[in-house]
């Protein structure tokens, strides 16, 4: 059996006084995760709608919340599996408030959402995905009700490392995938997605005259043993962008690189990151080992791509009343590090956005509002929440700007030297100080005159020694030739006197002639 969980909150419906002709919001959840699972999402979505509530106390008197949810552990493909019997139980909240306008949150991933994605076409409700990336789901025609708001935006994060690309004249390419199973509990979805999407953009894109695509697996990130897939790379350009899923084996590479002697300004490694989650953590090079300094020297020559971060230090009183609805009403502990997760954020933003709509209808118009209808209102807008903008493009999507960092090699910390603005497809360098190479001669070339290799150099100079050999030969037997020739007349005109006169005075005669005076000269 499915033993699913229909919840109704009854603190948040105690709260507006729900009556029939309001707004059914239900959440639908599959599993455990840390990060987007039950437990760690429903805390995040009661205090967003609670605060909404004191925000908007009248026109959102007749909001209710409800959750769908089925506990375990599972894969993003098994949880897809299921969606369609959990859509069972959300038929039915649908038919028992048939005057509702019903709203459907999900944390799912992609492939949830596109199978609860046909079921909202058929109701007719809008379906709010916090995570889910797939570009399929900007389909209007099929998914003529979802909004998604992922928090990084793949496709601003391919358009702005082509901008940085453009910028310095890089179109030779390899890009490097880890291999990762996408059951484990850390971000590894968004490696694989990630790698396909820039894979897909790079072998379309314009500016890209060779794109060179490797894996490594697991067993080789565990061991620590980058060589093999690095000096491939290194032997077919001077860019390499890395999809790596965990910071910690992010900053194996980068040592072993350095090892490598990768690090000396000759390449330059670009790393698209995801957002914050629990069990990834912060980029960092100081892990307080003996390979600190290797690594502090190893980041100068990376650069990472990720979509802005949310403001932390605005929203501190936001995590606390996570936390403290996580341990009161749903009798679990979370730790300072599980609330920076950007995932959880996210939830918060979704409600915060859904709830912003809805307190600009009245009752009369919630009656007749339909899934598509509502959905146009998300379109193109902007909402400013305290934890950051958010930008929900034309085509349901969110679209999110970039930010890429650099180490700051006085104090060691990666900081923003450009800015990709996805809405104006703008690239900016927001710091001078920073865009410093390692290479006296400024950032890495495409194409290195000696080849990738530098076997063009040596072909090259055996190819003008051979020239070069081939002119001194000619001009040597030029000479001796010509000097045989001189030699031989020499020793044949000394030989004869035809030619000699005797010891004679010439006399001065001036002649005159119709040609003019001619004057001989006295020899001695």
């Amino acid at each position: 059996l499915l033993n699913c969980v229909v919840c109704l909150h009854l603190a948040i419906s105690g709260i507006v006084g729900y009556d029939r002709r309001g707004v059914s919001i239900i959440s639908i959840i599959i599993g455990d995760n840390p990060g987007y699972g039950y437990f760690a999402q429903s805390p995040a979505y009661d205090v967003a709608l609670a605060r909404a509530l004191r925000t908007f106390p009248s026109t959102l008197s007749q909001v209710r919340r409800l959750s769908v949810y089925k506990p375990g552990n599972y894969s993003c493909p098994e949880a897809a599996a299921l969606m369609p019997i959990l859509a069972m139980e959300v038929d039915q909240l649908i038919r028992d408030n048939p005057q509702d306008l019903t709203v459907l949150i999900t944390s799912g991933c992609s492939l949830e959402i596109i199978a609860l994605g046909d079921f909202a076409r058929e109701w007719d409700v809008p379906l709010m995905a916090v995570i889910a990336i797939d570009l399929s789901l900007t389909n209007t025609q099929r998914f003529p009700t979802v909004v998604t708001f992922p928090s990084s935006d793949q496709l601003s994060l391919v358009r702005a490392t082509l901008a940085l690309f453009q910028r310095y004249s890089w179109s030779t390419v390899s890009l490097l995938c880890e291999d990762v199973n996408p059951n484990r509990a850390d971000n590894a979805l968004f490696y694989i997605t990630t790698c396909g999407g820039f894979i897909n953009a790079l072998r379309k894109s314009s500016q890209i005259d060779n794109l060179n695509v490797l894996y490594f697996g697991a067993q080789t990130a565990n061991n620590e043993s980058f060589e093999n897939v690095l000096q491939t790379a290194g032997n077919q350009s001077r860019v390499i962008l890395l999809l790596v899923a965990t910071t910690r084996r992010l900053r194996d590479v980068m040592i072993t690189a350095d090892r490598l002697h990768m690090t000396s300004g000759d390449y330059i490694f670009i790393a698209p990151r995801s957002p914050a989650v629990p069990s990834e953590g912060a980029l960092q090079w100081r892990f307080n080992v003996t390979s600190d300094e290797q690594a502090f020297t190893a980041f100068q020559s990376l650069i990472t791509v990720s979509n802005p971060i949310p403001r932390w230090n605005v929203i501190t009183a936001l995590m606390n009343e996570i936390r403290n609805q996580s341990q009161l009403v749903y009798n679990r502990t979370l730790t300072v590090a599980d609330s920076i997760n950007d995932v959880t954020v996210s939830a918060t933003e979704v409600m915060s956005s859904v709830t912003e709509v809805l307190s600009q209808f009245s009752s009369r118009q919630l009656e007749v509002m339909t899934g598509t209808d509502f959905r146009k209102h998300f379109l193109n807008r902007t909402f400013e929440l305290d934890s950051r903008s958010v930008f929900i493009g034309p085509k349901g999507m969110r679209v999110c700007d970039v930010d890429l960092y650099r180490m700051n090699a006085t104090n060691g910390e990666m900081e923003i030297v450009w800015q990709y603005k996805s809405v104006s497809d703008t690239f900016r360098q927001t710091s001078q100080q920073n865009v410093i190479w390692r290479s006296q001669n400024g950032p890495p070339i495409n194409r290195p005159v000696c080849g990738f290799r530098g076997d063009r150099c040596i072909g090259n100079l055996e190819k003008s020694g051979v020239a070069a050999t081939a002119a001194v030969l000619t001009v040597l037997v030029s000479f001796i030739f010509g000097a045989g020739i001189f030699w031989f007349s020499h020793k044949h005109m000394d030989g004869s006197v035809w030619w000699l006169l005797e010891a004679m005075r010439l006399v001065s005669v001036i002649t005159q002639s119709k040609l003019g005076t001619f004057q001989s000269v006295q020899r001695p």
